[in-house]
Protein backbone atom coordinates (compact mmCIF):
# COMPACT_ATOMS: atom_id res chain seq x y z
CA UNK A 1 0.00 0.00 0.00
CA UNK A 2 2.93 2.57 0.69
CA UNK A 3 4.53 1.48 -2.37
CA UNK A 4 1.36 2.52 -4.02
CA UNK A 5 0.91 5.78 -2.35
CA UNK A 6 4.92 6.30 -3.03
CA UNK A 7 4.20 5.79 -7.04
CA UNK A 8 1.04 7.75 -7.22
CA UNK A 9 2.62 10.47 -5.63
CA UNK A 10 6.34 10.13 -7.58
CA UNK A 11 3.51 10.27 -10.87
CA UNK A 12 1.93 13.37 -9.40
CA UNK A 13 5.64 14.80 -8.46
CA UNK A 14 6.60 14.20 -11.99
CA UNK A 15 3.28 14.80 -13.92
CA UNK A 16 3.87 18.49 -11.90
CA UNK A 17 7.72 19.02 -13.11
CA UNK A 18 6.61 18.15 -16.86
CA UNK A 19 3.38 20.38 -16.96
CA UNK A 20 5.99 23.13 -15.64
CA UNK A 21 8.94 22.62 -17.93
CA UNK A 22 6.11 22.38 -20.30
CA UNK A 23 4.11 25.81 -19.24
CA UNK A 24 8.02 27.35 -19.42
CA UNK A 25 8.46 25.67 -22.64
CA UNK A 26 5.74 27.99 -23.78
CA UNK A 27 5.84 30.93 -21.95
CA UNK A 28 9.51 31.12 -23.25
CA UNK A 29 8.54 30.52 -26.88
CA UNK A 30 5.79 33.33 -26.46
CA UNK A 31 7.97 35.42 -25.04
CA UNK A 32 10.56 34.88 -28.07
CA UNK A 33 7.76 35.29 -30.33
CA UNK A 34 6.53 38.10 -29.49
CA UNK A 35 10.04 39.79 -29.02
CA UNK A 36 10.43 38.70 -32.63
CA UNK A 37 7.22 40.03 -34.02
CA UNK A 38 8.44 43.37 -32.17
CA UNK A 39 11.85 43.17 -33.97
CA UNK A 40 9.94 42.71 -37.23
CA UNK A 41 7.52 45.22 -36.38
CA UNK A 42 10.53 48.01 -35.67
CA UNK A 43 12.89 46.81 -38.73
CA UNK A 44 9.53 47.55 -40.94
CA UNK A 45 9.09 50.44 -39.55
CA UNK A 46 13.22 51.74 -39.81
CA UNK A 47 12.98 49.72 -43.39
CA UNK A 48 9.66 52.27 -44.53
CA UNK A 49 11.16 55.38 -42.94
CA UNK A 50 14.45 54.58 -44.97
CA UNK A 51 12.94 54.44 -48.06
CA UNK A 52 10.71 57.32 -47.07
CA UNK A 53 13.66 59.34 -47.10
CA UNK A 54 15.20 58.32 -49.72
CA UNK A 55 12.23 59.33 -51.84
CA UNK A 56 12.46 62.78 -49.67
CA UNK A 57 16.04 62.98 -51.15
CA UNK A 58 15.58 61.61 -54.33
CA UNK A 59 12.92 64.69 -54.76
CA UNK A 60 14.74 67.64 -53.50
CA UNK A 61 17.32 66.48 -55.53
CA UNK A 62 15.08 66.49 -58.49
CA UNK A 63 13.29 69.74 -57.44
CA UNK A 64 17.40 71.39 -56.66
CA UNK A 65 18.38 70.73 -60.28
CA UNK A 66 14.70 72.13 -61.39
CA UNK A 67 15.49 74.91 -59.47
CA UNK A 68 19.07 75.47 -60.54
CA UNK A 69 17.44 75.31 -64.65
CA UNK A 70 15.51 77.90 -63.95
CA UNK A 71 17.86 80.27 -61.89
CA UNK A 72 20.48 79.80 -65.13
CA UNK A 73 17.33 80.53 -67.62
CA UNK A 74 16.79 83.64 -65.55
CA UNK A 75 20.11 84.77 -65.76
CA UNK A 76 21.17 83.70 -68.83
CA UNK A 77 18.43 84.05 -71.03
CA UNK A 78 15.72 86.24 -69.57
CA UNK A 79 18.00 89.08 -67.70
CA UNK A 80 19.87 89.06 -71.60
CA UNK A 81 16.76 89.69 -73.50
CA UNK A 82 15.30 92.55 -70.78
CA UNK A 83 19.26 94.05 -71.34
CA UNK A 84 18.75 94.20 -74.92
CA UNK A 85 15.48 95.67 -74.34
CA UNK A 86 16.75 98.77 -72.46
CA UNK A 87 19.69 99.33 -75.29
CA UNK A 88 16.97 99.32 -77.90
CA UNK A 89 15.21 102.14 -75.78
CA UNK A 90 18.53 104.28 -75.01
CA UNK A 91 18.81 104.19 -78.99
CA UNK A 92 15.43 105.33 -79.65
CA UNK A 93 15.70 109.42 -80.44
CA UNK A 94 12.54 111.81 -79.25
CA UNK A 95 14.89 114.46 -78.79
CA UNK A 96 11.89 116.71 -80.24
CA UNK A 97 9.79 115.04 -77.99
CA UNK A 98 11.09 115.57 -73.69
CA UNK A 99 7.17 113.65 -72.67
CA UNK A 100 8.40 110.46 -74.54
CA UNK A 101 11.88 110.91 -73.98
CA UNK A 102 10.74 110.94 -70.14
CA UNK A 103 8.40 108.12 -70.43
CA UNK A 104 11.31 105.69 -72.31
CA UNK A 105 14.29 106.77 -69.35
CA UNK A 106 11.35 105.62 -66.89
CA UNK A 107 10.68 102.76 -68.91
CA UNK A 108 14.27 102.06 -68.95
CA UNK A 109 14.67 102.27 -64.91
CA UNK A 110 11.33 100.07 -64.36
CA UNK A 111 13.10 97.33 -66.57
CA UNK A 112 16.48 97.97 -65.07
CA UNK A 113 15.02 97.17 -61.65
CA UNK A 114 13.20 94.25 -62.70
CA UNK A 115 16.58 92.85 -64.06
CA UNK A 116 18.06 93.63 -60.55
CA UNK A 117 15.38 91.65 -58.57
CA UNK A 118 15.39 88.95 -61.29
CA UNK A 119 18.79 87.99 -60.43
CA UNK A 120 18.68 88.35 -57.27
CA UNK A 121 15.90 85.82 -57.08
CA UNK A 122 17.92 83.27 -59.18
CA UNK A 123 20.57 83.71 -56.80
CA UNK A 124 17.93 82.29 -54.14
CA UNK A 125 16.68 79.38 -56.51
CA UNK A 126 20.39 78.14 -57.06
CA UNK A 127 21.67 76.28 -53.88
CA UNK A 128 25.11 76.80 -55.15
CA UNK A 129 24.99 80.28 -54.12
CA UNK A 130 24.11 79.30 -50.36
CA UNK A 131 27.91 78.07 -49.83
CA UNK A 132 29.19 80.93 -51.68
CA UNK A 133 27.18 83.42 -49.58
CA UNK A 134 26.05 81.95 -46.56
CA UNK A 135 22.76 80.58 -45.42
CA UNK A 136 21.99 84.29 -43.37
CA UNK A 137 22.91 86.35 -46.14
CA UNK A 138 20.82 84.30 -48.51
CA UNK A 139 17.90 84.54 -45.80
CA UNK A 140 18.77 88.40 -46.22
CA UNK A 141 18.07 88.61 -49.90
CA UNK A 142 14.55 86.25 -49.50
CA UNK A 143 13.37 89.24 -46.79
CA UNK A 144 14.63 92.00 -49.20
CA UNK A 145 12.95 90.90 -52.17
CA UNK A 146 9.97 90.76 -49.97
CA UNK A 147 10.13 94.40 -48.82
CA UNK A 148 10.85 95.75 -52.27
CA UNK A 149 7.02 94.67 -52.94
CA UNK A 150 5.91 97.62 -50.24
CA UNK A 151 3.75 95.02 -48.80
CA UNK A 152 5.77 93.71 -45.50
CA UNK A 153 8.19 95.18 -43.11
CA UNK A 154 10.86 92.63 -42.55
CA UNK A 155 13.22 91.57 -39.79
CA UNK A 156 16.55 89.88 -39.65
CA UNK A 157 18.34 89.32 -36.41
CA UNK A 158 21.31 86.89 -35.55
CA UNK A 159 22.82 86.13 -32.17
CA UNK A 160 25.74 84.19 -31.82
CA UNK A 161 28.69 83.60 -34.34
CA UNK A 162 27.64 82.49 -37.40
CA UNK A 163 28.73 78.56 -38.24
CA UNK A 164 28.57 76.77 -41.27
CA UNK A 165 26.52 73.70 -41.58
CA UNK A 166 27.19 71.06 -44.69
CA UNK A 167 26.08 72.33 -47.86
CA UNK A 168 23.27 69.93 -47.59
CA UNK A 169 21.56 70.93 -44.63
CA UNK A 170 21.79 74.56 -45.48
CA UNK A 171 19.93 73.93 -48.56
CA UNK A 172 17.34 72.34 -46.78
CA UNK A 173 17.25 74.73 -44.14
CA UNK A 174 16.79 77.35 -46.55
CA UNK A 175 13.92 75.88 -48.75
CA UNK A 176 12.00 75.72 -45.07
CA UNK A 177 12.48 79.03 -44.87
CA UNK A 178 11.22 79.54 -48.10
CA UNK A 179 8.54 76.95 -47.37
CA UNK A 180 7.48 79.53 -44.22
CA UNK A 181 7.58 83.03 -46.17
CA UNK A 182 5.76 81.55 -49.34
CA UNK A 183 2.78 80.23 -46.26
CA UNK A 184 2.99 84.02 -45.00
CA UNK A 185 2.25 85.41 -48.51
CA UNK A 186 0.05 82.83 -49.23
CA UNK A 187 -2.55 82.98 -46.11
CA UNK A 188 -1.07 85.40 -43.27
CA UNK A 189 -2.42 88.07 -44.32
CA UNK A 190 0.69 89.56 -42.51
CA UNK A 191 2.35 93.13 -42.61
CA UNK A 192 5.70 91.74 -40.61
CA UNK A 193 8.01 89.27 -41.06
CA UNK A 194 10.23 88.69 -38.76
CA UNK A 195 13.66 86.07 -38.52
CA UNK A 196 15.59 85.00 -35.82
CA UNK A 197 18.83 83.23 -36.39
CA UNK A 198 20.22 82.15 -32.97
CA UNK A 199 24.07 80.63 -33.29
CA UNK A 200 24.24 78.62 -30.04
CA UNK A 201 27.27 76.03 -29.40
CA UNK A 202 25.43 72.95 -30.03
CA UNK A 203 22.55 74.09 -32.41
CA UNK A 204 21.32 76.76 -34.95
CA UNK A 205 17.74 77.87 -33.62
CA UNK A 206 15.64 79.41 -36.24
CA UNK A 207 12.52 81.52 -35.52
CA UNK A 208 10.23 82.90 -38.33
CA UNK A 209 7.34 85.09 -37.28
CA UNK A 210 4.92 86.86 -38.62
CA UNK A 211 1.76 89.28 -37.64
CA UNK A 212 -0.64 87.89 -39.59
CA UNK A 213 -4.60 86.30 -39.02
CA UNK A 214 -3.01 83.03 -37.58
CA UNK A 215 -4.93 80.21 -37.27
CA UNK A 216 -6.20 77.11 -34.97
CA UNK A 217 -4.32 73.71 -35.70
CA UNK A 218 -6.31 71.97 -33.55
CA UNK A 219 -9.33 72.45 -35.36
CA UNK A 220 -7.63 70.99 -38.35
CA UNK A 221 -7.50 67.77 -36.20
CA UNK A 222 -9.43 65.03 -36.72
CA UNK A 223 -9.61 61.52 -35.51
CA UNK A 224 -6.54 61.84 -34.15
CA UNK A 225 -5.16 62.83 -37.52
CA UNK A 226 -3.88 66.53 -38.30
CA UNK A 227 -5.08 67.49 -42.18
CA UNK A 228 -2.02 70.33 -42.52
CA UNK A 229 -1.72 72.22 -45.71
CA UNK A 230 1.21 70.61 -48.07
CA UNK A 231 3.50 73.71 -47.27
CA UNK A 232 3.52 72.71 -43.05
CA UNK A 233 4.30 68.89 -44.27
CA UNK A 234 7.02 69.25 -46.63
CA UNK A 235 8.88 71.58 -43.77
CA UNK A 236 7.85 68.84 -40.75
CA UNK A 237 9.32 66.11 -43.28
CA UNK A 238 12.35 68.00 -44.19
CA UNK A 239 13.29 68.49 -40.97
CA UNK A 240 12.68 65.15 -39.86
CA UNK A 241 15.62 64.75 -42.86
CA UNK A 242 17.69 66.55 -41.29
CA UNK A 243 17.24 66.28 -37.68
CA UNK A 244 16.05 68.91 -37.34
CA UNK A 245 13.22 69.85 -34.22
CA UNK A 246 9.86 71.39 -35.99
CA UNK A 247 7.27 73.35 -33.87
CA UNK A 248 4.49 75.20 -34.98
CA UNK A 249 3.13 78.02 -32.92
CA UNK A 250 -0.51 79.77 -34.13
CA UNK A 251 -3.35 81.70 -32.85
CA UNK A 252 -6.29 83.47 -34.45
CA UNK A 253 -5.53 87.17 -35.30
CA UNK A 254 -2.29 86.74 -33.18
CA UNK A 255 0.44 85.59 -36.14
CA UNK A 256 1.86 82.28 -36.66
CA UNK A 257 5.40 81.56 -35.48
CA UNK A 258 7.24 78.64 -36.43
CA UNK A 259 10.76 77.03 -34.98
CA UNK A 260 13.31 75.02 -36.36
CA UNK A 261 16.55 73.84 -34.31
CA UNK A 262 19.34 72.02 -35.76
CA UNK A 263 21.83 70.67 -33.60
CA UNK A 264 25.22 71.07 -35.15
CA UNK A 265 26.23 67.49 -34.03
CA UNK A 266 24.18 65.42 -36.76
CA UNK A 267 26.22 66.67 -39.86
CA UNK A 268 25.26 64.80 -42.53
Amino acid sequence: MENSESDIFVMVVGATVVLLILLAFIISFLFIYKNRQLRNKSEQKQIREKYEQEVLKTQLEIREQTLKNISEEIHDNIGQMLSLVILNLSAVVVESNPVAAQKIEAIGDMIRRIVANLRNLSKTLDADNISKMGMAAMIRMELDLLEKTGLYKTFLHMQGTEKKLDSSREIVIFRIVQESLNNIIKHARASEIRIELNYCDKELAIAIADNGVGFNRTALTQNGKTYDGAGLQNMERRSRLINAHFTLQSLPAQGTKISLTIPFSHQS
